[in-house]
């Protein structure tokens, strides 16, 4: 098993970093992975996900979406014992108007053992960026 994983602190009311991890329409503004989801995103729902490196819209169900708390989806290939992504984003509140937000993906079946390590290297990167955009927006109150 791989994964991927980082938490910032962003100096901003919970709500103002959930408003932007849930307004899917924003993505592209922070995150160089997700450029578009299309589907009605609601817990069970099989959605659409457009990923910007692969050029490709990708089919991942929406495991949880606890407004305020987290968002899980899962992808995989044609079947989960190959290979299986679970992606994760969770909130906590800090109190005064801080929040910390733990992000990241654990990757499951056969292959994902065989994941090389420059990819995770650059997943991770990618993660970290884009938490950091999160938290420039978050902050800036845009």
């Amino acid at each position: 098993m791989n994964s991927c994983k980082n938490t910032v602190i962003i100096e901003a009311p919970l709500k103002s970093v959930w408003e932007i991890l849930s307004d899917f329409d924003r993505y592209p503004e922070w995150n160089p992975l997700i450029g578009k989801i299309r589907g009605n995103v609601a817990e069970g729902a099989l959605v659409l996900a457009y990923v910007c490196p692969l050029k490709v819209y990708f089919p991942v169900r929406i495991i949880s979406f606890k407004p305020m708390q987290e968002i899980i989806w899962q992808g995989r290939m044609p079947t989960a014992s190959l290979m299986q992504g679970e992606h994760y984003y969770y909130l906590k509140d800090l109190g005064n108007n801080h929040t910390e937000l733990i992000h990241g993906e654990t990757f499951t079946g056969s292959l994902s053992d065989f994941m090389p390590p420059f990819l995770l290297s650059q997943l991770q990167d990618a993660y970290e960026f884009h938490n950091q955009k999160i938290k420039i927006i978050a902050e800036s109150g845009v």
